[in-house]
């Protein structure tokens, strides 16, 4: 996954997108797509898309004005990699953006 911008600030929003065709099933909920604070736990924001992981997958996420300032991390956080016939190449699809105040 790809994360734009690569440097941004509470309240702006980021833009979680992969150009590579990845033939997994999509859950029946949808894609659930977070971003968080590196060491936080959790993540602090989340969606859902149904959008294919066709080359073209983009989503849109908005970051809380009191999002953490510091390593952050954007992707597919319901990622289901055991249909995949080649497991070491099957991580979850994350990304990774910096918070700048």
């Amino acid at each position: 996954m790809r994360i734009e911008p690569a440097t941004v600030h509470p309240g702006d929003s980021i833009t979680v997108q992969s150009a590579d065709s990845c033939k997994v099933k999509i859950p029946v909920d949808g894609w659930v797509v977070v971003a968080g604070h590196v060491g936080a736990g959790k993540a602090l924001v989340q969606v859902k898309r149904s959008a294919a992981l066709n080359g073209s997958f983009r989503v849109e996420l908005t970051l809380p004005s009191d999002f953490p300032v510091g390593e952050a991390y954007a992707g597919v956080d319901n990622w289901d990699y055991s249909t995949c016939a080649d497991t070491g190449s099957c991580a979850g699809p994350m990304g990774s953006f910096t918070v700048e105040p």
